[in-house]
């Protein structure tokens, strides 16, 4: 029997050899320090850019309860009402959703009474792959009909983190779990861009009678940003106050110049800015 939980989510974006991921996480709607008006600016951006993507990866809702952390008489709407808006909010650019995790909070929502918002979510926007503890992504790009697939692997997160250096530990965390291009951890409210190179060793098109060589891989680490205003109990608890926003990534495909069409080859470009 498959194990679905594993499943890699494929898209076709052959018709594109550049594309832009712009992972989503942290709105926390619901919670009346939300910047709503910069969250915005990013859902307009990746609906009027035709080649950008992204994927939800939890903590969308603030969700407080009478027994959760988050603070009850501080969020300005239920969390039935703070899903209707987001589903709002979402809705322009359900086709440009390639994943949706959930976060802690929707989490602590789902063991309390069952109720799963982000896979309603997934269902309202039009059955979007919806990988609750995390999930690998591959997208496929194409040049000069020389196509190349790009894996993005993706999880909430987990734990507490003050220091940029702790929280980036996190994600280098991730990238033991599994092999991919990419990884995107959230949670931590705080964007940082870090990379590791590793030596790879080819695994097709190996011919025996002649030398084969390492080459360097890039593995690119990302931990996105929040949307949470430096109130409340950011404040009280004393943590840095942050940018708000989400890094953006850039994957492309590209020839080397040089030599016969043969020899120069066609390479991955990732790069990310913040």
């Amino acid at each position: 029997m498959k194990d679905y939980a594993y499943q890699i989510i494929l898209k076709d974006l052959s018709k594109f050899s550049k594309v832009y991921l712009v992972p989503l996480s942290d709105f926390h709607i619901g919670c009346g320090h939300t910047a709503l008006d910069i969250i915005q600016g990013y859902l307009d951006w990746i609906k009027e850019t035709k080649e950008a993507f992204t994927i939800l990866n939890g903590d969308l809702l603030n969700g407080a309860t009478k027994t959760s952390s988050a603070e009850l008489f501080e969020d300005l709407i239920t969390p039935d009402k703070a899903y209707e808006q987001l589903r709002a909010m979402l809705m322009p650019i359900k086709n440009k959703i390639l994943m949706i995790t959930r976060g802690g909070h929707e989490e602590a929502i789902f063991r309390q009474v069952g109720t799963d918002y982000m896979a309603r979510l997934a269902y309202d926007l039009g059955e979007i792959p919806y990988k609750p503890d995390g999930g690998m992504v591959g997208l496929r790009l194409s040049l000069n009909n020389h196509g190349t697939v790009f894996f993005a692997y993706a999880t909430h997160g987990w734990g507490g983190a003050r220091t940029i250096g702790a929280k980036v530990k996190k994600t280098e965390d991730l990238a033991e779990v599994a092999d991919a291009d990419i990884y995107v951890l959230s949670h931590d409210h705080t964007q940082a861009v870090h990379r590791l190179n590793v030596l790879t060793p080819p695994y097709q098109n190996i011919r025996w009678n002649r030398p084969i060589y390492l080459t360097v891989k890039r593995k690119l680490l990302v931990n996105t940003g929040g949307f949470i205003k430096y109130a409340g109990y950011i404040q009280r608890k004393g943590y840095m106050p942050q940018d708000l926003g989400t890094p953006r990534i850039r994957l492309e495909i590209k020839q080397r110049g040089g030599g016969s069409d043969a020899a120069r080859g066609y390479y991955k470009d990732i790069h990310c800015s913040v």
